[in-house]
């Protein structure tokens, strides 16, 4: 299978129209790019072949191993263009080669948003790459005019980056396909395959980056086709790629989502939905020794939540509340370059499924009477009359560890949970997220390895009226409290902890 042509650029002269100072227009700027980009990552010199809706020869369309059409208002109202992707489809189809392990040669680049579906009906679970932004103020899609500058190299380019990449990879795979000994499929084990849910348009960059990294560091990420539009076919596509996959990722931010046909719900939140589903069943099947095979959801909430709406933050409470409940699911509101270091520990180590040894000068005691005294940093040095105290009452007491790694402390924290007798947590000067973070983290210690319950826990909180939580309850923990620290306060916990 010989290709006259690498690459076959379509787009409507009108999308070519000059912008900015130097004459040139949006597609031939395009153009320029990738050709270099391309370049770059296949390492040799690379012939990308422009038409548009004066041509219509059908050899342009079937001597070509890739098809990239620029997808505006002008190229989907012309039939010449229309036919020319309709040529390129069929002919790649007959070969069994427009789709190859998660791959397409045809590049829906959507250069404003608009319903391609309407147009190219047959083509809707291929992957589109969105080169247009969202502006943050209101909400509405912009065309790149501006192609150098901080918000084009966040997203236009890193978008062109993977276009590029994507491009080599399924030329690769073209040329295994035609040799006469073409090479298997490539196998992806359970273990290294993520399953990345879509996120909100505000998430679009974020997400993207954690997606570069995991294709780079050699994982396959899915979906690997656009979702279905209508909610009965969306849940099947979930489901089945849930099964394939060891964790799921979401990331969360301001936008709630779209809604597919037939639900209420976004696609953001029913694929949370349907992946909280799958770790309870996956969490019940293990249990029983049906199946030793891990699943897990790493939840991401974006640190510079703001302008939220109601149903966005009735949807961020249920997610926590939920995740409370899973000793697989954890949520974090954290930068997301700490974030990626979590995600690549969970699938290096295996995360929370295996116990990591952090060695450290302050161990913690392999018997007696353990108080595991949790505390923010802000409240570190209000808390220190209080382990005082306890020490000199002849208990073992460990406290947070702020020095260090992010992930050593993120497990030192939890085998804290795993092996204290007792936990005792100093509410002052940090926010409800964190004590809500604290106390889900009590539910979640089973998930660390703990075998027996706690024999006492308590909040000792400055100020009792900034405890909301049903977590609270759940947990059984006592609320104990004063301006400031007295030994007094925790007699009802000591007494507890004696009995």
């Amino acid at each position: 299978m010989n290709f006259e042509h690498e690459i076959l650029l379509a787009y409507h002269t009108r999308d070519d129209d000059p912008i900015g100072g130097d004459g040139k227009g949006w597609v031939t700027n395009f153009y320029r790019f990738l050709s270099t980009l391309v370049e770059q990552v296949s390492g040799k010199p690379v012939v990308i072949k422009l038409v548009n809706e004066g041509d219509s020869h059908i050899d342009l369309y079937n001597n070509s191993s890739v098809l990239v059409p620029i997808l505006s208002k002008n190229f989907l109202s012309n039939p010449t263009l229309i036919n020319g992707v309709n040529l390129f489809a069929s002919s790649a189809r007959e070969n069994n080669t427009l789709q190859m392990d998660g791959l397409s040669r045809l590049f829906k680049v959507i250069k404003f948003p608009i319903d391609v579906d309407e147009y190219l009906p047959d083509y809707s679970d291929i992957l589109s790459y969105d080169f247009y932004q969202i502006d943050s103020l209101t909400g509405e899609p912009q065309e790149f005019r501006r192609f150098f500058g901080n918000e084009a190299e966040r997203s236009y380019w890193m978008k062109m980056v993977d276009m590029a990449y994507d491009i080599h990879q399924i030329q690769k795979k073209l040329k295994e396909f035609t040799t006469s000994n073409p090479a298997p499929a490539a196998e992806f084990p359970r273990d290294k395959t993520i399953y990345l849910a879509n996120s909100g348009v505000d998430m679009i960059i974020q997400r993207d980056i954690v997606k570069r990294e995991l294709i780079r560091h050699g994982y396959k990420v899915l979906p690997d086709q656009s979702l279905p539009k209508e909610i009965h076919a969306l849940e099947s596509v979930v489901k089945k790629d849930l099964e394939s996959c060891c964790i799921s990722i979401h990331l969360i931010g301001e936008d709630y989502g779209y809604s597919p046909r037939g639900s209420e719900l976004s696609v953001v939140d029913i694929q949370n939905k349907i992946a909280s589903d799958y770790t309870m069943l996956m969490h019940e099947k293990n249990k029983s020794g049906e199946t030793s095979d891990k699943f897990s959801r790493l939840i991401w909430l974006s640190p510079d939540l703001k302008n939220v709406s109601e149903r966005q933050k009735i949807f961020i409470e249920d997610l926590k509340t939920d995740a409370a409940t899973l000793d697989e699911a954890e949520v974090l509101q954290i930068p997301l370059q700490e974030l990626k270091s979590i995600i690549r520990e969970e699938l290096v180590t295996g995360g929370r499924f295996k116990a990591k040894e952090v060695q450290q000068d302050n161990q913690l005691p392999d018997e007696g009477n353990i108080i595991y005294l949790i505390c923010d940093q802000l409240d570190l040095k209000a808390s220190e009359p209080m382990a005082d105290f306890l020490k000199r009452k002849g208990y073992n007491v460990v406290t947070s560890m702020f020095s260090g790694e992010l992930m050593d402390l993120r497990y030192l924290h939890q085998e804290n949970l795993r092996r204290c007798d007792a936990s005792l947590i100093y509410f002052g000067k940090s926010s409800e997220d964190w004590i809500r973070t604290k106390l889900q983290d009590l539910l979640k210690a089973p998930g660390f390895g703990r075998t027996k319950p706690m024999r006492a826990t308590a909040i000792f909180a400055e100020d009792k009226s900034k405890l909301q939580n049903q977590n609270i309850q759940l947990t059984r923990t006592m609320v104990l409290g004063g301006e400031s620290f007295a030994p007094e306060h925790l007699e009802p916990f000591l007494t507890k902890l004696k009995n």
